[in-house]
């Protein structure tokens, strides 16, 4: 039977749309389902501000009756104005193990990229940086995702290089499991760093959350501005995204640096929920929550997710001291291991920080690109 691909059209559509993954991924012990109500409230152009400055398109994939693949493709304006150029993202790409079906949809979702007027077609992700499963997992440990990291067949990669696409770009996550203790040299050159004059490394307040999380918002686009991939965030959007954090993360994970009171760094670390979420297989209802607030209590890994320290302070070892004090914090609440993800290839500084304090570079994810 021939493959037909055709654009998501009405309520049915995006349900199959959400439910294919329950399909390809019923036998794979390693799959996070994400929450269908906030990936349902991404989509939400009410609810979600992105939509203010992108635009997208979903498509199925059928072979007959049968729904046999589904990708995205979006447009995002500010995206493109930071960076200069005329990018088109896909994404929320799942397919079964068949060629014909990835050609099929990649080629929709390319053919919709350039009559938008774009030049390259990027990802997978869902969609760009500030999104979460960017990359497709390449190489390494094919084990459980961690919160807000993707996760793919093995297939995946063979797939979108049969496809044309190329690499655009690795990303690393490295694996850190000190045991709880570190060696004294190390704690006493961080001792140092931590006692340069007019430095300070402090928690979140949290009675005044979203001021400082607006103030960690400035921090990311002026530290981040020059990163490949970068996307800079309005306090719109980082409060949309930030809207639930506040209920679910630890303070002593969330870390500013302020060089004679005035803020130079910061780094966002969170449990890793999906060791609690895994079980519910998207669903919190009827009885998901309760499982999810038993299952978080008994977390043993965290992921650091932000760190960014401005550009003039980069060379004090502001981004050691805080990498330590999270640790810290995590020993102290029974969190046993670590994973910092994602890290530029070619992020030397902070690989080589990352390598000095005994992490293991355990997994490569690719975005990956083509002209169109």
């Amino acid at each position: 039977m021939s493959v037909h691909v055709t654009p998501v059209a009405g309520k049915g559509d995006f349900e199959a749309f959400l439910q294919l993954p329950y399909r390809i991924y019923a036998d794979d012990p390693n799959h996070v389902f994400p929450l269908l109500s906030e990936l349902k409230d991404f989509f939400e152009k009410k609810k979600n501000p992105y939509w203010r400055h992108a635009t997208h398109q979903l498509w199925l994939a059928r072979r007959g009756d049968e729904i046999v693949g589904r990708v995205g493709a979006c447009v995002d304006t500010a995206a493109n104005e930071h960076h200069q150029e005329k990018v088109g993202y896909f994404g929320f790409f799942e397919v079964l193990e068949d060629a014909e079906v990835s050609r099929a949809l990649l080629e929709t979702a390319e053919t919709w990229i350039r009559e938008q007027g774009m030049e390259i077609m990027r990802g997978p992700g869902n969609y760009n940086s500030n999104h979460d499963a960017y990359g497709a997992l390449v190489d390494g440990a094919w084990t459980r995702p961690v919160i807000g990291m993707p996760y793919n067949p093995r297939y995946y990669p063979e797939l979108l290089d049969e496809f044309g696409l190329t690499k655009a770009k690795d990303l690393f996550a490295w694996l850190i499991e000190t045991g709880g203790a570190f060696p004294e040299k190390m704690t006493r050159l961080i001792d140092r760093m931590a006692a340069r004059p007019g430095l300070v490394v402090r928690q979140f307040d949290m009675k005044n959350f979203f001021e400082e999380a607006s103030r960690v918002r400035e921090l990311y686009n002026k530290s981040w501005s020059r990163n490949w991939g970068f996307v800079p965030l309005d306090d719109e959007n980082f409060r949309y995204m930030a809207k639930d954090m506040k209920s679910m993360v630890d303070p002593a994970f969330l870390l500013v640096a302020e060089m004679d009171g005035e803020p130079i760094g910061f780094s966002l670390t969170i449990p890793d929920f999906n060791e609690a979420l895994q079980p519910l297989k998207g669903r919190l209802l009827p009885f998901g929550w309760l499982k999810f607030l038993l299952g978080k209590r008994k977390v043993k890994m965290a992921r650091c997710l932000l760190l960014g320290v401005l550009p003039e302070y980069r060379k004090l070892g502001v981004d050691m001291v805080m990498i330590f004090k999270t640790m810290q914090a995590g020993f102290a609440r029974g969190i046993t291991s670590g994973e910092c993800s994602w890290i530029l290839e070619d992020n030397v500084p902070m690989n080589k920080v990352l390598e000095g304090y005994g992490a293991k570079r355990y997994k490569t994810y690719r975005v990956y690109e083509k002209t169109v």
